[in-house]
Formats: C-alpha cells, sequence, structure tokens
C-alpha cells in the first residue's frame, strides 16, 4: 500500500475460534494461520487520496463508476475499489493496479485462484460513511458492517427476510429496541450469505434466534450454518457512530 494511505485506515486482527482478542496494529503484521485482518476505513478520510486510487483501479471499475448517477456515489465506489486493491496488493506483494479478481459463487469477488496467493479470502461491505474489509487464509470468510439508524423503517425488510422465529423475537422486544434486533440479525445473515456465496433464498431460510443472546451479550460465538460441516466463526464490534460491524469466518472448532 502507498505509505500516504496508512494514515487514513485502521487494521485489527482477530483470532479465529481462539476467543476474542482484536488487537489493532499501525501496520498489519504478517497474516498467520488462524487470524483475521479487520480493515476499516471512513470515506471523508479516503478522500484525500482519490488520486491515488483513481489511478490504480481497472478500466473496467473506471467504466463502472461513470455508469452511476451521483457523482458522490461514482466517487465512494472508487475510494472504495482503490483501497480494496491497495490493501490486497500488499498481502499479495505486487502493485494495486495489477490485483486481478474472480467472480466465485454467485458472484462473490475473489482473487485470481490461478496465482499462488489463492489461499488469501477477502470480503468488503460499506456504509455511506464506512468501508469493512476482513482478508484471513484458508477460510471462507464474509462481512457486513450496518449503521444502525433508528428512524430507519424496517418493517418490511423483516417481514420478507426474517424466519418466523426471529419475528417473534423482535415482537418480543422493547419497541424502542427493535430496530437494533433488526440490523445485528440482518448484518449476521448478511455476513453468512457473503461468506458461503449463498443466495437470497439461503438467506431467508437461515434462523439466527438460537444465538439471539450470544449475539447481543458476547462479542463472538459460533454456529453452524445450512449443512455446512465446519462451524462459522462469529466476530462482532461496534465502529463509532452507530456502526455495527459482523465477520463471519468458517472455522474448525466451536468458541
Amino acid at each position: 500500500m502507498d505509505n500516504r494511505v496508512w494514515d487514513s485506515v485502521q487494521v485489527k486482527v482477530v483470532d479465529i475460534g481462539n476467543g476474542y482478542s482484536l488487537q489493532e496494529f499501525r501496520f498489519p503484521p504478517m497474516l498467520q494461520k488462524n487470524r483475521i485482518h479487520v480493515w476499516t476505513a471512513r470515506y471523508e478520510r479516503l478522500d484525500r487520496h482519490f488520486g491515488i486510487f483513481s489511478g490504480i483501479i481497472s478500466p473496467e471499475e473506471l467504466h463502472t463508476a461513470s455508469m452511476f448517477r451521483k457523482s458522490t456515489d461514482a466517487r465512494k465506489y472508487i475510494l472504495r475499489q482503490g483501497v480494496l486493491r491497495s490493501i490486497l496488493g500488499n498481502y499479495t506483494c505486487q502493485d494495486p493496479s495489477g490485483v486481478t479478481f474472480f467472480k466465485g459463487m454467485n458472484g462473490k469477488p475473489e482473487l485470481d485462484p490461478y496465482r499462488n496467493y489463492a489461499d488469501i479470502s477477502f470480503n468488503m461491505s460499506h456504509t455511506r460513511e464506512m468501508i469493512l474489509i476482513g482478508v484471513t487464509r484458508n477460510h471462507r470468510i464474509g462481512v457486513d458492517i450496518v449503521k444502525m439508524e433508528p428512524s430507519y423503517r424496517y418493517e418490511d425488510t423483516a417481514a420478507y427476510i426474517f424466519t418466523p422465529a426471529e419475528k417473534s423475537l423482535m415482537q418480543r422486544t422493547e419497541p424502542a429496541l427493535r430496530y437494533q434486533v433488526f440490523f445485528r440479525i440482518w448484518a449476521l445473515k448478511e455476513a453468512l450469505l457473503k461468506a458461503t456465496g449463498g443466495t437470497l433464498t439461503m438467506m431467508k431460510s437461515t434462523d439466527v434466534s438460537e444465538i439471539t443472546h450470544e449475539i447481543f451479550s458476547f462479542p463472538w460465538c459460533s454456529l453452524h450454518y445450512q449443512h455446512t460441516q465446519q462451524p462459522f466463526f462469529i466476530c462482532q464490534f461496534n465502529s463509532g457512530s452507530g456502526h455495527h460491524g459482523v465477520i463471519a469466518a468458517e472455522s474448525k472448532n466451536p468458541v
């Protein structure tokens, strides 16, 4: 990564399946086995490096940016693709402009499987304000970040995407706190969906109500998703300004 960009991103390290140890580093250490590097960045801080990022993204990405109706959305797309390339270039020891992507199951972006860094897995999520990127080795990973807006009208979305048990849970929750239940469940299901490359149908059929106590009381837990053999390690954290992040990584052992 260009040294000028380091001051605009944060990276923390999480141990998969060995409890919760979210350590922050100024520069990331080597990506070791059973570790996740969690990158966060705010658009407002990345914007000072727009010239760098716009110079390293691909022609296809520049074309995608040109298709946005709003110039602010196009600019944010360039910023997040640029910072993603910068971060992955750091792990693959190559120029960020040379990072090549491959569309995996259901269009999930992956690094080119024919290169010698195929063991590196990543996933990205974003809100209007922030970007979240998770990177690990030899583990399927999915991430999601949401802005927990108290005024968000979640009822129709919950009615469509939540299971009967999850809807019942929301009804038993104090009305003023229901939006938090919605966003926490939504983010967890999204992270699982992205980790497995699943479809919207799988998201609708996935029930996480049994671990609701864990996702509200602990920063980590594990669960079996659908018919997967290995449990998924779930890590949650708050990131200022009402943002809630979730990481789901395939693990060999329950937490």
